[in-house]
């Protein structure tokens, strides 16, 4: 299933790698001369150009706390883009240290947890899969109707007919990037697919940070159910001496992730504290007609469940750890030994979780300093938004 989620993400420009359908990791390698380099080329060139259209708009007007969105959002997905393709040459030797590092834990005396890696992976994948599709049909919904209705009481308040073609609506609603190209059906085209593109790499982050997280964190479940198993039972000091060997490769592996990965998931925080910032925003506001209610709510509620999710499936390495230790400190003193007190010091000592560049680390803990921050951050948007919401809304047919 992973391998099935990064073959859609390079039909998308991201991870450009070759191989990773196959089930050997050592056929998996990084090559410049690829299809799916080209693909991530191609698209960093249309979207810097969609950003290079964004940036002389918004000089041309000048900037607010809304009209910014589009360049942050364009930016995220630039910047994702990027990061995707300098990990992709990093990403062959990950793989292998991770495939050599979980060959660990697929053999006895280690068990299997319920549900399985893959169907908790498969699970998610298709949920983020799913609500991020519907919210961009929302999207695009509430832009259509928006026009139409626009095309059809400005028609009738002037006593002629406005037609709603697809022209007229891509021209409304991207008219900064018309600024640069010419206005034709076929660049018409070519805007919507590219910011169908942008929308996909802008909630693959979150997928990807998700599918790391599950990975890594079934592994130390698996370790904490070994270690629960002993409880009962006077076990050899070689035991707990081959389990610490076990938690330090782990450790290993989390600190590998990280190191290769850390830019992303700064990336992705910033991201969904600024796109949860800007709904709250819209929803404070009068809007025109219901769908655009419905759009903007769909949306907000998705991002907060979605970087809700995120951060705690990321944290739940973090608490497999420390459930780990808390199933270790209850070891029988028959069975107590120098390996168990080290192993003990070792996993108190130790901060397991992913970080953003080690700024800070993905723990439940955090997910509520995020919530504080988000909402001290809307306080300042609303104040900063506050001459805007007092015009009410711009006239329809201007």
């Amino acid at each position: 299933m992973i391998s099935l989620v990064l073959i859609i993400g390079q039909c998308f420009s991201l991870m450009p790698v070759r191989g990773v359908g196959h089930s050997n990791p050592r056929q998996v390698r990084f090559t410049f001369r690829s299809i799916q380099v080209m693909i991530t080329l191609i698209f960093l060139f249309a979207s810097s150009t969609f950003n290079f259209a964004m940036i002389k708009h918004l000089a041309k007007i000048g900037v607010d706390a809304k009209n910014l969105v589009g360049f942050v959002f364009f930016a995220c997905a630039q910047s994702s883009t990027v990061l995707f393709f300098t990990l992709a040459p990093r990403w062959p030797r990950l793989i292998r240290f991770w495939t050599r590092t979980e060959m660990i834990f697929v053999r006895k005396p280690y068990k299997m947890p319920k549900p399985n890696l893959s169907t908790r992976v498969r699970r998610a994948a298709y949920a983020v899969i799913a609500f991020s599709a519907v919210e961009h049909i929302f999207y695009l919904i509430s832009a259509i109707y928006s026009e139409y209705r626009r095309a059809l009481l400005c028609g009738a308040a002037q006593n002629i007919t406005i037609p709603f073609t697809f022209e007229e609506f891509a021209y409304r609603n991207y008219d900064y990037v018309f600024e640069l190209l010419p206005k034709s059906t076929l660049i018409g085209c070519l805007i919507l697919i590219v910011n169908f593109f942008c929308t996909f790499v802008w909630n693959y982050m979150d997928l990807f940070i998700m599918m790391i997280g599950k990975g890594i964190a079934y592994r130390f479940e698996q370790m904490k159910m070994r270690i629960h198993t002993l409880l009962d039972k006077e076990v050899s000091e070689s035991i707990f001496m081959e389990i610490r060997d076990h938690y330090v490769k782990l450790i290993e592996l989390l600190e590998y992730v990280d190191e290769d990965l850390s830019g992303i998931i700064l990336l992705s925080s910033a991201n969904n504290l600024y796109f949860v910032c800007y709904q709250l925003l819209n929803i404070f506001n009068k809007l025109r007609w219901p769908i655009n209610y419905v759009y903007f709510w769909f949306s907000l509620l998705f991002l907060i469940g979605r970087t809700t999710f995120v951060f705690l499936t990321a944290a739940s390495i973090n608490d497999e750890a420390k459930d780990a230790l808390s199933v270790l400190r209850r070891i029988p003193a028959n069975t107590w030994c120098v390996e168990v007190e080290r192993l003990i010091f070792q996993m108190s000592t130790t901060t397991v979780a992913l970080s953003g560049k080690k700024f800070y680390f993905l723990t439940r803990r955090l997910l509520f300093g995020m919530a504080g921050t988000i909402v001290t951050y809307e306080l300042v948007l609303l104040q900063f938004d506050e001459p805007n919401r007092t015009k009410g809304l711009p006239d329809l047919c201007s």
